[in-house]
């Protein structure tokens, strides 16, 4: 059932990303391209208080975030615990300074001319890859 999760979360960005232009003004088509990365990156992690979602990060640097707790703990009674860890998130996730990509199967016939980066807000870079799927160690590596 998990992979139903992830397939309706790759129809709905292929839904919804603008063909004819380079706009990306909905929140939540970013939101999902970001989910979207980082489960090819390994894993992620949403955190939220109520409907207010304060991380939607790769699992490896929420867990920093909360490893170094003692870092950011003074921060939490002006703040606010969820201000206090995002503000942490984002000066971790900044300084990690991650590359994101997206794969668009050919089967989709959709793919985008120019695709801004969730993250950053500035237009990606555009490959054309071919795989083969005869040793998956060599398709990773290519990744």
């Amino acid at each position: 059932m998990v992979w139903f999760f992830w397939t309706r979360l790759e129809s709905m960005m292929f839904s919804k990303i603008p063909l004819d232009s380079t706009v990306d003004v909905n929140p939540m088509l970013r939101e999902i391209k970001k989910m979207l990365i980082y489960d090819k990156k390994g894993g992620w992690t949403v955190l939220s208080n109520g409907s207010f979602v304060f991380i939607n990060g790769h699992s490896n640097i929420v867990l920093l975030t909360f490893t170094e707790y003692n870092a950011w703990k003074d921060d939490v009674p002006p703040k606010g615990f969820d201000i206090a860890c995002m503000d942490f998130h984002s000066k971790l996730h900044c300084d990690s300074r991650p590359s994101y990509s997206f794969e668009f199967p050919s089967e989709v016939g959709r793919i985008p001319e120019k695709i801004k980066c969730p993250e950053f807000l500035h237009i990606m870079e555009k490959y054309i890859t071919f795989g083969c799927c005869h040793d998956e160690n060599t398709i990773s590596a290519l990744y």
